[in-house]
């Protein structure tokens, strides 16, 4: 039997319903990057925080990310048919609670720019990745929205990043600490 036939074992028929708080405490347990999503075009833009994000694929160049089906950003992602991942550095944990907001104009005073497909970049930005959508999944009360990156962009290397761990934004402190490049052990 291939891999892809294979079926998954049946979860236990009785199981305790599991606290969507408590969940939230756990998984914020595992630390992440942060990143703020924008998309639109110059006419109405928008952006909304997001730890959800991950690379999926090199070849061909995939990433993902997850976003409540009742954000505001929902409909206008859907529209514009792209978004930009924005890579949020150690100093920005400021522009990490605005964009996690809701509020109209989120762009207003922000710092940013519009690629050639008039997709919003935060000019300021660690790093950022311009996508195309190319699948969206429905999970739950999100959707998994999937991209194929068409642009890359990091203006100033070197910057620490912006993590997320048990409820706090902070910087990944580099440097003297910083992580070593190990093999796995065999």
């Amino acid at each position: 039997m291939s891999a892809a036939a294979r079926s998954l074992p049946r979860a236990p028929e009785q199981h305790r319903p599991v606290d969507p708080l408590g969940l939230r405490r756990v998984c914020g347990l595992f630390t992440t990057g942060v990143t703020v999503i924008t998309t639109g075009s110059e006419g109405e833009a928008d952006g909304t925080t997001v730890n959800s994000f991950t690379s999926v694929s090199l070849e061909p160049p995939l990433v993902l990310f997850c976003l409540h089906r009742q954000s505001r950003l929902h409909t206008l992602l859907t529209e514009s048919g792209g978004f930009t991942v924005n890579f949020l550095s150690g100093r920005q944990q400021s522009l990490a609670r605005h964009f996690a907001e809701r509020r109209p104009d989120m762009l207003a005073g922000v710092p940013h720019h519009y690629t050639a497909d008039g997709l919003p970049v935060l000019s300021e930005a660690l790093a950022h990745l311009t996508c195309t959508t190319v699948d969206v999944h429905t999970a739950g009360d999100h959707d998994i929205v999937v991209g194929e990156v068409v642009d890359l962009g990091a203006p100033e290397p070197g910057r620490e990043p912006l993590i997320f761990f048990d409820g706090s934004l902070g910087p990944l402190r580099t440097g003297a600490n910083r992580f070593h490049h190990a093999a796995p052990d065999a």
